[in-house]
């Protein structure tokens, strides 16, 4: 059955229905090609019925192709035509060294989306049923789980707002016939030929070959991403009632009680909180080895498992994830005045302050208050407001359970080249403000 308008405004209006509240503008992702091109007619023919009143096109210039600005030009001319207004976002979408063309085209695209893309706004794009299938084997080649078998959903959030698929279970012969009975014209992009990309390579070598042994090949493998995302879907209700009370505020996940499941509930918990924490997911063998490392560590080690943007690390019964953390320089001496916001560096965040009476740092009695920021060197001790005898700040960081990565990230306040306050941790006697002393509250906002 041919392709039609009617087909599209169902498949939006069955994409919108679980949305809390529908769009207030609707976004056509329109590259110029033939399948972005039918999107964009037959949602200008079925507006009205889905009291769509902001309709808008957007194209995303990557800036890889000498026929970029015609492009442009065509694309301008369409939605003039269809009195669609179309903005236009130049992107740079350069590989970096051993980053796929691909990925990084896709990646910029996408960020400019979201950037583009506000609260109750949805961004419909045009990939079809063709597009879900090559996804799913180029998931499958991969080695992909459910989580990447489940392919492109029909909805999914997309920043601020969301972005529909609503031609996925449309063929592309159906979207062909559809453009040639409109007279459609669109342009081709010359590297949707080029066999170095995997996905080119699948489409015009591999996927004819197996469409004409079997001619449903494209519905049958929809039918698979649809139940592989149905299994997702139940490892992700497993995770979540397996990670009850193993998570706290900071986003660390305890190990004691990942310990109790068996190993294979172990990595279903372990990658629905990394992916809970916005990090790339482990390989199958990276996994394991996290497994394997933070279980069979001694109680005192703090080991570290890395893998591209990740570090995973454990301090006593908790993990960590993060963004892999810079060398701290140790030997920065920053002067601040209080009532000042100051960046700090290492990955350290914030430190603000706020004036008060009776207490935090008082500078009463210290004629230069010479006022420093420094970073640990080892061997800083202090005595703690209310104690009666220095502690070395190693057992102070030990006491709090600050782990050993963010200790030296861990901005020290220096008045008169003496250690007067560790922020988010202690003010050391005589820097203490009492009764009608003035005094100021540091407040540090560790960086995420």
């Amino acid at each position: 059955m041919s392709f039609t308008p009617r087909q599209l405004h169902d498949a939006i209006r069955l994409c919108s229905a679980g949305l809390s509240v529908q769009p207030t503008c609707c976004w056509i992702a329109f590259s110029g090609g033939m399948d972005s091109h039918v999107l964009l007619h037959a949602m200008s023919v079925c507006r009205e019925d889905l009291n769509i009143d902001d309709l808008r096109a957007v194209h995303v210039d990557h800036g890889l192709q000498s026929d970029s600005q015609d492009w442009i030009k065509h694309c301008q001319t369409i939605c003039d035509d269809l009195n669609i207004p179309l903005t236009i976002l130049k992107v740079n979408a350069r590989a970096a060294k051993g980053e796929s063309p691909e990925a990084a085209a896709r990646d910029a695209r996408y960020a400019a989306f979201i950037e583009l893309i506000s609260e109750n706004e949805i961004l419909l794009t045009a990939q079809h049923a063709r597009d879900q299938a090559e996804t799913l084997f180029l998931q499958l080649l991969r080695g992909a789980g459910p989580r990447g078998l489940s392919a492109m959903p029909q909805i999914t959030s997309l920043g601020k707002g969301h972005l529909c698929r609503p031609l996925l279970n449309t063929s592309y012969p159906d979207l062909q016939n559809y453009a040639e009975q409109q007279n459609l014209k669109w342009t081709e992009d010359p590297s949707n030929q080029q066999r170095r990309f995997d996905r080119n390579m699948l489409r015009h070598d591999v996927m004819p070959k197996l469409r004409k042994r079997w001619p449903s090949l494209d519905t049958t493998v929809s039918r698979v991403a649809a139940q592989q995302a149905e299994t997702q879907q139940l490892l992700v209700e497993l995770a979540e009632q397996d990670s009850e009370g193993l998570l706290d505020s900071a986003g660390s996940l305890a190990m004691l009680g990942l310990a109790e499941l068996s190993a294979a509930r172990q990595r279903n918990v372990l990658r629905h909180w990394l992916s809970g924490q916005g990090m790339n997911l482990p390989s199958a063998r990276q996994l394991e080895q996290l497994q394997r490392d933070m279980f069979n560590a001694a109680v005192d080690r703090n080991p570290c498992i890395s893998w591209q943007g990740v570090e995973v690390r454990r301090y006593r019964d908790r993990l960590y994830a993060m963004s892999p953390l810079s060398e701290v320089d140790n030997s920065l001496r920053l002067d601040w005045q209080p009532g000042h916001a100051l960046v700090l560096p290492n990955y350290a965040g914030t430190l603000l302050s706020y004036s008060v009476t009776g207490q935090g740092v008082s500078l009463a009695g210290h004629s230069d208050n010479q006022i420093e920021l420094r970073f640990r060197h080892g061997g800083e001790n202090c005595r703690p407001q209310g104690k009666s005898h220095h502690t070395s700040l190693k057992k102070l960081f030990q006491k709090a359970g600050i782990p050993p990565w963010q200790r030296n990230r861990t901005p020290l306040l220096y008045v008169d080249n003496e250690l007067a306050a560790v922020p988010g941790l202690c003010i050391c006697e005589p820097f203490v403000a009492t009764g009608k002393m003035s005094g100021f509250e540091l407040d540090w906002q560790p960086a995420k």
